[in-house]
Formats: C-alpha cells, structure tokens, sequence
C-alpha cells in the first residue's frame, strides 16, 4: 500500500476518431487547492475495500461526503469477484472521488472566469494577472484570444470550461473499461479508451491496422486518465453538441445531468445512437443520478 498526503496535481490530453485521444502534458496546468488529497493503491479489491472502511466510505451513505482519493491503479482482480453488485459497488466508490476531485479544478478554473467576468462588467478593464490568466486557460481549453473584446473570450471560454455530471462519467468508464477488467483499463490505468499518436507514450493495441500509428494511452494514475477524458469533452471539436446542451440547460436555470448530456456524444463511438441508448441505460439501471449531489468532504484521518 502506498500512501502520501498531496496537495498539487497535475493534468493531460486531447481526442481523435470515435475514441479519446491524449497527448503531451499540459505544464500550464492548474494546481488543485480544495482538501489534501490521499493517494492509495491496491492490488486486491479486499485490500481496497479494507482501506475504503478506514475512511467510513460506503458508497450507499455518502451524506458526510466522499474522501478525496486518488487511486494509483484500479484492483487487478475486479474480473475475479462473482457478484455483479459488489464488482460495481468497488468499481462506483473508486472512481467518483477522482470524478469529483477533477470537477472542482474545473469549478476552480470557471469560478476565475466569472470574477474575471464581473470586473469587466464592473470598470470595463482588467489588470495584469486577470489577463494572464485568460491567456493561459485560452490556451488549456483551445480558445482564440480576443484582447480587443476580452468579454468574447471568456464567454467561449464559459462554453467550455464546465463540469461533467458523475453519473456521465461513471456509466462511460464503466462502458469503455469494461467495469475496471478490461487489458488497458489494468495495465494503463486507461478507463475512456484514450489514443496518442506519440510514439511510445502507450500501448499498441492487438490488432492495430497495417501503418496506423496510434497507440492506448499509459497514465501513472488513474485520476490522469480521468483528467484527460473530462478535458477532451471540454475542448475537442466533437463534442460541440455536449457543450451547447450543457449550456442550454445551464441557461434555463436547470443544473445538467448525465442522461441529458449523454445525447452529445454521438461521436464518441462509432456506435452512435446505440452507444448513447447504452450509456443512458446504464444511467437508469445503476441509479447512477443518486451521485449527482455528492460532494468532496476535507481529509481528516
């Protein structure tokens, strides 16, 4: 077991085809300031889920909040446990840490977009860091920016830099990585099924077609894939429809949810509508809405 008290994080990645594609580090990333965060590590789901009763974390009482963990690797025997509801329960309880704990960068980053916003508003200037920092999330989300009209930039940025619901990202790792057991899911610490097109920076997969060059993303942890695949909803072209509903319904007042949202990924495989009836089942037979309002708690273990 390893275990280490971190309060900086870093980030990933870009999309390509119907998978998700990630490339070179993003070093102007931001570092996270919410609760410290613990990092573990298991090889045995029993290990993990000793490890996830010292910290009171049981994925059916979530009213004190969840502890914010950061899994190096997902247990390599998740295909070994029998029961559907346990594999899920571990596989749920892993993930939606890392899920809530890369949402609040991103609340982070949006929450300095609306201040930015409000003194714009206020005295129509803005000073020097404000001005940075549009620069360097213009930058981390693909954004032209217009130092004429700043107030354009930080609407297409607000387009942008948003969060995804949990429920969305649970019922697509759990597709995509087939419930934690899938090859690249274990040996990649992959669970959206990320590409590069670096050489040596993942796994070439079985099978890969005569003079393609691409290959499975490698993480260190799973939390950069998660990182990655919520930055890629956010920025690539793809996914303009998830991005324009998200904002609609922001707009009227309403808070996005997973199964709404899940109309945009169209692109995302090349199952198209099947794979979005999938994920929205999923949603529903999982209850997967019951996360919708959970929350990050401090660290005080």
């Amino acid at each position: 077991m390893i275990k280490t008290i971190l309060n900086k994080i870093i980030l990933p990645c870009l999309f390509g085809c119907c998978f998700l594609l990630a490339g070179h580090t993003d070093s102007n990333t931001p570092t996270y300031e919410g609760p410290e965060i613990q990092i573990i590590g298991q090889d045995s789901h029993i290990d993990l889920e000793s490890e996830f009763l010292t910290y009171s974390y049981q994925i059916d009482t979530l009213e004190n909040g969840v502890p914010p963990l950061i899994l190096e690797n997902l247990p390599t025997d998740l295909d070994k446990i029998r029961s559907t509801k346990l594999r899920k329960s571990i596989f749920f309880k892993s993930l939606l840490p890392m899920i809530l704990l890369a949402n609040d960068e991103i609340r982070g980053e949006r929450d300095q977009l609306l201040k930015i916003n409000q003194t714009l508003v206020s005295i129509n200037r803005l000073d020097e860091s404000q001005i940075q920092t549009l620069k360097t999330l213009s930058k981390r989300y693909k954004v032209k920016l217009d130092e004429v009209r700043p107030e354009l930039t930080i609407q297409k940025l607000l387009h942008r830099v948003d969060l995804i619901p949990a429920d969305l990202a649970l019922a697509q790792a759990a597709n995509e990585s087939a419930w934690g057991t899938s090859r690249f899911s274990r040996v990649a610490n992959n669970l959206f099924g990320q590409w590069t097109f670096i050489p040596g920076q993942g796994i070439i997969p079985e099978g890969r077609p005569a003079g393609e060059t691409y290959e499975v993303q490698k993480f260190s942890t799973v939390y950069d894939s998660v990182r990655s695949y919520l930055r890629n909803l956010n920025t690539h072209s793809a996914y303009n429809q998830l991005r324009n509903l998200r904002s609609k319904i922001r707009t009227s007042g309403q808070k996005p949810e997973g199964i709404e949202l899940a109309e945009g990924l169209m692109r995302y495989s090349i199952r198209g509508e099947d794979y979005i009836k999938e994920l929205k089942a999923m949603i529903r037979t999982n209850q997967l809405n019951r996360f919708a309002s959970a929350k990050l708690r401090p660290f005080n273990i």
